[in-house]
């Protein structure tokens, strides 16, 4: 018992990781499905906030590939158990459901039997794109942990080699969807990212290792780098996508850092476990429309001074992190008492 809260202990940065990954994603979610749908930024902002904005979201671009490098980093060392496929499905499902009905109840939307159905089944029908990708890479991952086992370091390091040629230069510069990598959106792209992180558990880095800070500026240069492109080029859309080979080496430098940090914190861990539940929430079908364009916070952050815009929208980042946890916390905290009770009746392994 000892040596198992020593161990969460001794992941607190890990969890730090995703706590920061999820704030990451609030950022894009406030850019991509709130401020660039109300103004054309580049026209709208000043010239220093328009080069700072992209660095922001450069910065947190990196959110989705850090999320699948942290569980591969720790499903290839686990046994595969059913339930907690399971338990995933339920949670979700849990969230989804509860979170529509308020929604009807308070008047915010009409209730509507297929939308119902979608968010019972919501792994499946695709309301949250990441989960259900990540499902599927969950219930394939004990059989690419026998693809890894059975191969050596150098042929470890060529599948790295031929996935990165595949995702991130072929399927970057040209892509289509025949192949599956979908702009980083695809289990291909996930699948590349499980057997990086593999790689990492099992010879702990590629070609060369660095201080951890090196790893901390290499992810700050390289995010100043990628802003500078897309404020001198405009490829936004090229260097946004999540298999941009840019984006690749922030996450595996900001991932290499957090490797190396020695955090113990049991309230690092204890806030960590309700972050998922943050993109449950606010990615909502009935919510999103709601929080970004009913409730006025985007017109609240374009109408303010610009040299405060930038410091506004960190700030509703802020407040949307904070007041989902809390909703997180509490919606979490009932699921759990549901599942413990379905687990006393249903025997899963």
């Amino acid at each position: 018992m000892q040596s198992s809260v020593k161990r969460k202990i001794r992941d607190s940065n890990f969890e730090l990781l995703r706590i920061i990954s999820m704030f990451m994603i609030v950022i894009l979610h406030i850019g991509t499905h709130g401020i660039s749908k109300y103004v054309d930024v580049p026209s709208f902002l000043s010239s220093f906030n328009e080069g700072l904005y992209y660095f922001i979201r450069s910065l947190a671009i990196i959110a989705v590939s850090l999320y699948v490098l942290v569980s591969g980093y720790f499903l290839t060392n686990s046994t595969f158990k059913l339930k907690k496929l399971v338990h995933l499905f339920l949670e979700v499902s849990f969230f989804s459901t509860i979170i529509y009905l308020v929604n009807v109840l308070v008047g915010n939307t009409v209730f509507n039997i297929a939308i119902f159905v979608k968010s019972l089944f919501s792994v499946f029908t695709g309301e949250y794109w990441f989960v259900t990708v990540y499902f599927a890479m969950y219930a394939l991952s004990p059989f690419i942990n026998k693809l890894i086992g059975g191969i050596d370091k150098k042929e470890h390091a060529r599948l790295i080699l031929i996935g990165f040629l595949i995702c991130n230069v072929w399927q970057f510069i040209y892509p289509n969807t025949l192949v599956g990598v979908s702009d980083g959106y695809g289990l291909v792209y996930f699948l590349f990212l499980y057997i990086l992180a593999a790689y990492i558990r099992m010879y702990d880095f590629l070609i060369k290792d660095l201080h951890r800070n090196i790893y901390l500026l290499m992810f700050f240069f390289v995010a100043l780098i990628n802003s500078l492109l897309i404020y001198r080029f405009g490829l936004m859309d090229q260097l946004y996508s999540y298999n941009s080979p840019l984006v690749l080496i922030m996450a595996y430098s900001l991932f290499q850092y957090f490797k190396k940090l020695k955090i113990q914190s049991p309230n690092i861990n204890f806030a960590s476990k309700y972050v998922f539940g943050i993109y449950l929430i606010h990615e909502q079908s009935t919510v999103r429309p709601l929080l970004w364009r009913k409730l006025g916070i985007i017109e609240d952050i374009i109408a303010t001074n610009d040299q405060l815009i930038i410091f506004k929208m960190i700030g509703y980042c802020l407040i949307i992190f904070a007041s989902c946890w809390g909703i997180s916390f509490i919606i979490g905290t009932i699921y759990h008492a549901f599942y413990q009770k379905v687990s006393t009746y249903v025997s899963l392994k």
